[in-house]
């Protein structure tokens, strides 16, 4: 499937999740690349602070939409005795599965999965993280509903995501760098022609931090603080289930 306007994926009957499960299998090779290239080289370091606001030492983790698996090496690095690291789009799991194979970690469960059905009982892990990941979900309810279902009681979350700005003095330099600097270096790294085009749209559809987090509570949870990063294009919002 190709997507000439991605604006259409938000609108009508066009199959969103099925476009970003094919787009992400398509890009894997060159995923880490484009996001190192495309943050300066502080994903790494967003991912680590993430980790380290969630993990407490041997708890059990589940990493949704993990890709390449960078969050959930993270949350083993922070003290996580078992990781679930689940994606939809296989090839991103299959890179995943290669890079724990040469880390030697056996402590992370790679698993074919949706953010809005868990294979997991309820009340079953300590904590619950996505990186870049949640504006993708078509049905962000769903999934947040599944995170509590499957929280043990005062269990933590932790999303990284690239929220929408409606104001500040950032706005029009993140404005230049999403619709025309990452497109471009994107299609040129990855050889993905609308990968990156997808990008700033989703973002642009996507929530404030502020919506965000009223997001959150509505889905039952208490949300312990928002961090804004790389002058408030990045959102690390972490919470507590009640």
């Amino acid at each position: 499937m190709t997507m000439d306007n991605p604006e259409a994926l938000f609108s009508g009957p066009a199959d969103r999740a099925g476009y970003v499960r094919r787009m992400f299998g398509e890009i894997s090779d060159r995923y880490d690349l484009v996001n190192r290239i495309m943050t300066l080289g502080r994903d790494q370091a967003w991912r680590r602070l993430a980790a380290e606001e969630l993990v407490r030492p041997g708890d059990r983790v589940v990493d949704v939409g993990s890709g390449t698996g960078d969050l959930a090496f993270a949350a083993r690095a922070a003290g996580a005795r078992a990781v679930f690291a689940l994606d939809f789009a296989r090839p991103m799991l299959e890179r995943a599965r290669a890079k724990a194979h040469e880390r030697a970690d056996d402590g992370i469960a790679w698993l074919h999965a949706d953010a809005t059905r868990l294979p997991l009982p309820d009340e079953s892990v300590d904590g619950w993280c996505s990186a870049f990941v949640v504006r993708n979900i078509p049905n962000l309810d769903a999934a947040l509903a599944e995170a509590y279902r499957v929280l043990r009681p005062r269990g933590r979350l932790a999303v990284l995501e690239v929220p929408r700005m409606d104001g500040g003095w950032q706005r029009p330099f993140a404005r230049v760098h999403f619709t025309r600097v990452v497109p471009l270096i994107g299609r040129g790294i990855s050889g993905h022609a609308h990968a990156y085009t997808y990008l700033p749209v989703s973002v642009d559809h996507f929530l404030t931090p502020q919506e965000f987090t009223q997001r959150l509570v509505a889905a039952g949870f208490r949300v312990r603080s928002v961090r804004r990063l790389m002058l408030g294009t990045v959102a690390l919002h972490v919470a507590e289930k009640r």
